[in-house]
């Protein structure tokens, strides 16, 4: 028995036999809950299937080679294209109330349509492919040459990737049904797309929102896209689109089975019962949505309340990222020379650590880029006035910073940490780097060759570390 049974398949749940099909999100929630045991069982399939693409596409964007991410992402395509007509095919059972047995109807599908899914799956995830290597290349050669990709560059790769997307839903949703025309399959989702715009391109967002969203985060994501990664948008993409498909051919939707009404009339009691039942029945998923943002609303709050503005702000750019421990202690012991500034009863001093390096061979990728990132945001904003470098000269290469703040004769500006008594005489310990313990680095001798740049000499903190 499905849960949607169990919940609402009992006798006296106080829905009528006549009352109207459900519409937007609480249909959305009748499926999943009438449905869930064959969105997960597809979804599984599908994650089975689609697994040897996002291992054969990250290898080759990872390694940044062009022919292994073009052979990967052609050959699994052809598992690709089935997996997304499953997915499509699963939501269109459930929009159409069809009480057959999915696995059956699954076979079906695919017995029927193998052929036009491989060829569809190996051309998307082709393309898709090819899209995510050009945009690790840019993200790259961007961190070698010590910049972040501009607005217009990000703009261009999300409309390419949501131009991918829209189309690969609109196919994939088109592929299962029968045409009332022999056409291709781009000409039939061009059909749907001259006919409702809108809805395509909402789909389309849905689509790339949940599945470009496990992309981006795999493999981290893995568990979410086992259990809820494709169904979930998926079957919101194809319930937006379902309206024009519905019209464009002719599906047809059988009607849910209703209690029978009651032989005898009910009392004033029983009524008022069985209007509140009904009134939960199509309200509780709305009650639902208002209490978590309620929760969300009063967690965001509660944070921004309680959380304590920093008094100090240091930076330190480092090629390999600090452990949490050890900017932890650097932390503690800063904030031991340090005053309340903001008068909020706390001394509170953040040492903000970027991962960056002019040599981008010393760091990763993804380290850099976040680097980059949050620099020229600290830089923008002018949040922190003491800056601790790990190579000031490349630093000053590529953003300039140096000069701007200290005057040409920024190298002379500089003060070694070293040569800064207090500094140099904290109590930082030191950090594994095995995980038996058997190899430590002393943080103190990692520092002791970095340069300390002050943008502000009037900082109190400075103040009180020369003190």
């Amino acid at each position: 028995m499905s849960i949607y049974n169990a919940l609402y398949g009992r006798d006296g749940h106080g829905v009528g036999p006549n009352e109207p099909e459900k519409k937007g999100f609480a249909r959305f929630c009748q499926m999943v809950g009438r449905d869930l045991g064959q969105l997960l069982g597809t979804n599984l399939m599908v994650c089975v299937l689609c697994l040897p693409a996002a291992l054969g596409v990250s290898l080759g964007v990872t390694l940044l080679s062009l022919p292994l991410t073009v052979v990967c992402s052609a050959v699994t395509g052809l598992l690709t294209g089935p997996a997304m007509v499953l997915l499509a095919d699963c939501a269109l059972r459930s929009l159409q109330n069809d009480p057959s047995q999915w696995l059956p109807r699954a076979k079906q599908t695919l017995a029927a349509h193998w052929k036009a899914a491989g060829a569809f799956g190996c051309i998307g995830t082709l393309v898709l492919g090819l899209l995510c290597f050009v945009s690790a290349f840019v993200f790259d050669a961007a961190a070698q040459q010590g910049y972040y990709p501009g607005l217009a560059v990000l703009v261009f790769l999300a409309l390419d990737f949501l131009v991918l997307a829209v189309l690969g839903t609109l196919c994939a949703a088109v592929l299962p049904l029968q045409s009332p025309v022999p056409d291709n399959l781009l000409r039939r989702a061009g059909r749907l797309l001259a006919a409702a715009p809108a809805r395509c391109v909402l789909a389309g967002v849905l689509m790339l929102a949940g599945i470009g969203g496990m992309i981006l985060l795999f493999p981290v994501s893995v568990f979410w896209a086992v259990l809820f990664g494709f169904w979930l948008p998926g079957l919101a993409a194809m319930q937006t689109l379902f309206p024009v498909l519905q019209q464009t051919y002719g599906i047809e939707v059988r009607s849910i089975p209703r209690p029978a009404a009651p032989e005898k009339p009910l009392t004033a009691q029983e009524q008022k019962k069985r209007s509140r039942a009904n009134w939960w029945y199509y309200n509780w998923g709305i009650v639902a949505v208002a209490a978590m943002v309620i929760v969300g609303v009063a967690y965001v709050a509660h944070g921004l309340l309680t959380t304590a503005d920093p008094d100090y702000t240091v930076a330190v750019v480092t090629a390999e990222a600090l452990p949490d421990e050890a900017v932890q202690r650097l932390q503690t012991a800063l904030a031991d020379y340090a005053e309340d500034a903001n008068g909020d009863g706390a001394v509170i001093v953040q040492v903000n650590n970027y991962t960056w390096s002019d040599d981008a061979a010393l760091t990763d990728m993804n380290g850099q880029m976040a680097g980059a990132t949050q620099m020229n945001t600290d830089l923008a904003n002018g949040e922190s006035k003491i800056w601790i470098l790990d190579d000031p000269e490349g630093f000053e290469q590529a953003y300039g910073a140096l000069r701007e703040k200290l005057g040409e004769n920024w190298k002379t500006q500089l003060i070694l940490w070293s040569q800064q008594s207090t500094l140099s005489n904290l109590d930082l310990g030191s950090y594994n780097t095995a995980a038996d313990g058997s190899q430590t680095v002393d943080v103190q001798r990692r520092f002791a060759g970095y340069s300390v740049a002050v943008f502000d000499a009037s900082d109190a903190l400075w103040q009180a570390l020369n003190s």
